[in-house]
C-alpha cells in the first residue's frame, strides 16, 4: 500500500504562474539547481523546501523577484 504525502507549506502558486508566463519548464530548474525534475515538483508543489541558495540561483538566473517564494 502506498503511503500519503503530506505537504510541508502551500505549493508556491506566483513561482507557478511565473514559469507558465515566462517559458520556464520544472527540467530548467533542475538543470540550474543539479536536482531531479521530481525534485523540483516536489519542491514548488509544498512536499519539500527551496534552499535558500537554490532561490538566489534562481533570481540571479532569471532576473526575477525574491517575492515569488514569499506567501
Amino acid at each position: 500500500m502506498r503511503r500519503k504525502r503530506t505537504k510541508i507549506h502551500e505549493p508556491y502558486m506566483a513561482f507557478k504562474g511565473w514559469l507558465r508566463t515566462n517559458n520556464v519548464k520544472y527540467e530548467d530548474i533542475a538543470t540550474l539547481l543539479g536536482i531531479t525534475i521530481g525534485t523540483v515538483s516536489d519542491k514548488i508543489n509544498g512536499f519539500s523546501d527551496f534552499l535558500l541558495y537554490e532561490i538566489e540561483k534562481i533570481v540571479k538566473e532569471y532576473g526575477t523577484s525574491y517575492n515569488i517564494f514569499l506567501k
